[in-house]
């Protein structure tokens, strides 16, 4: 009866850890630089709005200090980039360094570019995108090796921000006054420098790599076996995927959205079960064409088949059976969402969905 009893236990437990890796949640998605588009700057107030809408927990933002110790926000080292002359917008034909810039000159001669004049705005303080942030209750995520930074954080969002360096002392001293999650940025050579650091720091921790040498599939798992946060940052289409399938928690990305039901899709495609032959190509379309828009799939699969999702974004899989939920998913503008699906190999679709959205505008 006892050995009953434990078989019994232990399909229990087989049948929950089952239906959990079945019905894993969607990673914590954030936007690198902001919701930015071919309009709307990286860095800016704007963006901060459209990641709302787009569905997004938070943003990205990079911390960078004027000649006079103001802190803004701006990716790069120089503005030439991402400004004109505010005069006449005009390019900027010598290199101009955020530190030789007071915050006057910086506010008074430039603004971000785009090509339409209603997004031109002024290089934002931190404090301006902080509260733009808490008004649109979006996450900020704050890759900055300034404290002042992120004590104005924890001033104006409380602990409801994510601290995201590679400063070990500055991580250590943020620790002191926030219980917000920091996040060690890590590389290959410093990765499992994080299993002694993060216990000291305590508290709501993780790590985060644009190197998948660094963020290894058996790391991870070591990770998030200790119940820490794992963030995969900006990669390229292919290995969104793969970093999903390692068992990453987090997603920076310049474009990446997932097939979130809660976001209000305007349009859900569920595919049958159905086999798909070598070279055959499913479609599915968006009824038409959108100013603001994204396309992501849900798809479980035996096989091999490439998937071009959104307008330019090329994904070859394999799946064995026992891979649950794929997702991937992209963020356009003037463009029609479609998925199609190829056959590289004889397949089996055992579930999958599409779902297309249509962002309300400003």
């Amino acid at each position: 009866m006892k050995r009953l009893f434990t078989l019994i236990l232990s399909l229990c437990c087989l049948s929950a850890a089952v239906q959990a890796q079945t019905e894993s949640p969607l990673p914590k998605m954030f936007a690198h630089r902001g919701c930015w588009s071919k309009i709307v700057p990286e860095n800016s107030i704007p963006a901060v709005g459209r990641a709302a809408r787009h569905g997004y927990m938070g943003i990205e933002l990079d911390v960078k200090m004027t000649k006079d110790n103001k802190m803004v926000i701006m990716h790069d080292k120089w503005i030439n980039r991402t400004c004109r002359n505010a005069s006449d917008y005009s390019k900027l034909t010598e290199k101009v360094r955020v530190s030789d810039l007071t915050f006057k000159e910086l506010r008074e001669n430039y603004v971000l570019a785009s090509p339409k004049a209603e997004y031109r705005t002024q290089v934002p303080t931190l404090e301006e995108i902080l509260k733009e942030c808490k008004k649109h209750k979006i996450v900020p995520m704050l890759h900055s090796k300034y404290v002042e930074s992120y004590r104005l954080a924890q001033k104006i969002m409380g602990d409801n921000w994510v601290c995201f360096t590679g400063n070990v002392e500055g991580m250590k001293e943020c620790r002191t006054f926030s219980k917000c999650l920091i996040l060690y940025g890590v590389r290959p050579h410093n990765a499992d420098h994080a299993f002694e650091l993060l216990p000291q720091l305590g508290g709501k921790v993780g790590v985060s790599s644009m190197q998948r040498e660094a963020l290894t599939r058996e790391r991870i798992q070591k990770f998030r076996e200790l119940g820490y946060e794992v963030q995969q940052s900006i990669y390229r289409a292919p290995r969104e995927v793969l970093a999903l399938r390692d068992g990453t928690t987090m997603i920076l990305s310049d474009f990446c959205i997932m097939p979130d039901p809660n976001n209000n899709p305007s349009k859900v495609v569920t595919i049958d079960p159905q086999e798909l032959a070598q070279g055959q190509t499913l479609v599915f379309n968006a009824d038409g064409k959108v100013k603001d828009g994204g396309v992501a799939l849900d798809i479980e699969f035996e096989g091999a088949i490439e998937v071009e999702i959104g307008k330019d974004k090329f994904y070859t899989l394999f799946g064995n059976g026992t891979t649950k939920h794929d997702r991937l998913g992209t963020r356009f503008i003037n463009a029609k969402g479609y998925v199609k699906l190829h056959g590289i190999e004889p397949s089996k679709i055992k579930s999958a969905k599409v779902y297309f959205y249509d962002f309300p505008l400003e």
